[in-house]
């Protein structure tokens, strides 16, 4: 009978052992979309362009990770054309998986988080609980059509809280490079009427002298 014990608890011991995620996973109380979208410093729909991990001590836990999404519609918050915002790697840690080219619906907060072992550098940061959502690809304002792609319509409790959106500002173009651009009409060469007369009487003298030349050649 002891040892039957002893081998349970070694399974057991085993098993905590070998998945961690599982007892260390994420948990997530309950949130309505409003007091979602009031936890929020910004709220917008984005597609992901980068994912970079933020460099750490590689003995210490894993750092987070940076996304940049280039927004389409803002919500709540200063309206950008991009937002930087940070969430942990592993969703066992309460991160977020954004998949770089599709496009989200972002909660971002700009408290200070416990969630990330380390600063990531940016001042927003969202998380797996925060409310973030896959939606279909474009750029206007969600409807209740632009569920996820599986066909999930958005519930009217979420399009009502987050309210009207507007629409984030252009991105500025990028500089011309050095030496590739073309002078302004301010800078063209001028000739003034000064110029084209005074070649003119050159030509006439030179043309006289020669006519000149050529009758005492005959003479």
């Amino acid at each position: 009978m002891r040892h039957r014990i002893l081998a349970v608890l070694l399974l057991l011991a085993a098993v905590i052992v070998i998945t961690p995620g599982t007892a260390c996973a994420c948990s997530c109380a309950p949130l309505q979309p409003a007091d979602q979208v009031k936890r929020a410093a910004a709220v917008f729909t984005g597609t992901v362009v980068a994912a970079d991990p933020v460099k750490g001590d590689p003995s210490g836990p894993r750092p987070p990770i940076v996304y940049t999404l280039r927004a389409d519609q803002v919500y709540k918050g200063a309206a950008a054309a991009e937002y930087q915002v940070a969430t942990n790697a592993d969703s066992a840690a309460c991160g977020y998986n954004f998949v770089v080219g599709s496009r989200y619906l972002v909660f971002a907060s700009d408290e200070k988080s416990g969630l990330l072992a380390v600063d990531p550098g940016v001042a927003l940061h969202t998380a797996l609980c925060d409310g973030n959502s896959l939606v279909r690809p474009g750029d206007g304002p969600l409807r209740a059509e632009d569920g996820t792609p599986s066909g999930e319509p958005l519930p009217d409790t979420l399009l009502a809280a987050l309210g009207t959106a507007t629409r984030p500002p252009a991105t500025t173009p990028s500089a011309s490079p050095a030496g590739t651009t073309a002078p302004s009409a301010s800078h063209a060469t001028t000739i003034s009427p000064w110029g084209y007369a005074g070649g003119a009487v050159v030509v006439l003298g030179l043309l006289t002298a020669g006519w000149r030349l050529l009758r005492r050649r005959r003479a």
